[in-house]
């Protein structure tokens, strides 16, 4: 199981409280119908994979991406790698909700897979595999480990 240190600061506290209300007031109406749970999982799915992509720099808006996930239409302007990353987000978010559930232990098998679907028309020699060579972070004083090791790493 992951350490997790809850030795967080006070200033955390308030919104912790907040949303321990919120989750009580979730599950006080508990079960949802599914229509509710569909929507629930349609706009969480789109919002994280707008800033998932924004961060990695697509530059789809919010509405760009719905409509790229929800119509599969392609935006003017925008590159065929914006849109293979919109797409692909969306499937691997749809594989967590079918593989992740309250007994799941995160395997190593899972992160491929994942890195396959995000990478899928886009960098498809990569794509669901370990690197092999050395690998930096622009900007980041964190230094990746050796590609020799990655392996053993990631089954740890």
């Amino acid at each position: 199981m992951w350490k997790i240190d809850l030795n967080y600061s006070e200033e955390f506290q308030t919104t912790f409280d907040r949303l321990n209300g919120k989750k009580q007031i979730l599950q006080s109406s508990r079960p949802l119908p599914n229509i509710a749970l569909n929507k629930i999982k349609e706009s969480l799915s789109i919002k994280w994979t707008y800033n998932s992509n924004s961060i990695e720099g697509n530059s789809l808006t919010l509405r760009e991406t719905q409509m790229v996930i929800q119509e599969g239409i392609t935006i003017q302007g925008k590159s065929l790698r914006e849109h293979f990353e919109t797409y692909n987000d969306d499937k691997a978010i749809d594989f967590l909700f079918k593989v992740v559930n309250d007994e799941y232990v995160l395997k190593s098998i899972n992160i491929l897979s994942l890195h396959a679907l995000v990478l899928r028309s886009i960098e498809e020699d990569f794509a669901g595999h370990l690197r092999n060579a050395g690998a930096r972070i622009t900007g980041a004083n964190f230094v990746p480990p050796n590609a020799n090791k990655v392996s053993d790493l990631l089954d740890e």
